[in-house]
């Protein structure tokens, strides 16, 4: 793992994955994610036990979920479905921003730092959190899990993002809590910070070569984006 910035430089735009970096949305995902399994008759997963599955798409948490004998494509299709639809009617109750995060963000905006957000949660979905969550902040763009994209970790939408605003890879650094953040990184051939307040397994991932540094705190972001480590 690098301890500095790869160019020693202020970058352009700074990338943040959703779930467990801007936002702690753990256990109502967790609350959601057992109502689907048990709608459908199968056993519930231990909320306390959910960082361990959460990080990919739904087809790919919902695969871990079920049992061996249970996981078939029809059944990830429907829990899928259900997930969403519940998730998208309940009132999250224990979602909110990590502390010190609206503020790193407020301080990226008034230094004309671009900000996107590059999730495998639905579209519509982070698009509704985000406003209800940050409303005074300024996103370039919103890029959640849909059809007509490719969902982490293939890099094309981030790259086309970049690309559109005349941002060069070292110019980029991408920001999150897991495995698929990393990789998206990594094939995207950008900077990844890692933070440690989300689910990742921090020890095991900060091994990873495209992991440049490893945030403790929200502040650490900015020192890095702005050349300062």
């Amino acid at each position: 793992m690098k301890k500095a910035n790869s160019i020693g430089s202020r970058k352009k735009i700074a990338f943040f994955d959703f779930d467990g970096t801007l936002v702690d949305t753990i256990t109502d995902a967790g609350r959601c994610f057992n109502k689907a399994l048990e709608f459908f008759g199968f056993d519930p997963y231990p909320l306390d036990q959910y960082g361990k599955v959460v990080g990919g798409n739904l087809e790919i948490i919902f695969s871990k979920l079920l049992n061996p004998k249970d996981r078939t494509e029809e059944n990830i299709s429907k829990l899928k479905e259900k997930y969403k639809e519940i998730y998208a009617e309940d009132e999250k109750p224990s979602t909110k921003p990590f502390e010190g995060i609206v503020e790193v963000l407020k301080s990226l905006n008034e230094n004309n730092i671009l900000i996107a957000i590059s999730t495998n949660k639905a579209q519509i979905l982070t698009e509704q959190l985000v406003e209800n969550l940050f409303p005074k902040i300024d996103f370039l763009s919103i890029l959640g899990y849909c059809d007509e994209r490719p969902s982490k970790p293939d890099p094309t939408s981030i790259e086309e993002l970049m690309f559109a605003n005349d941002v060069d890879k070292d110019e980029a650094v991408f920001i999150g809590d897991g495995l698929t953040d990393v990789k998206t990184a990594e094939n995207a051939k950008v900077d990844c910070i890692l933070v440690t307040w989300g689910q990742g397994e921090i020890k095991t991932l900060s091994k990873e070569k495209a992991v440049s540094f490893v945030a403790h705190s929200p502040n650490d972001i900015l020192d890095f984006i702005d050349g300062q480590i």
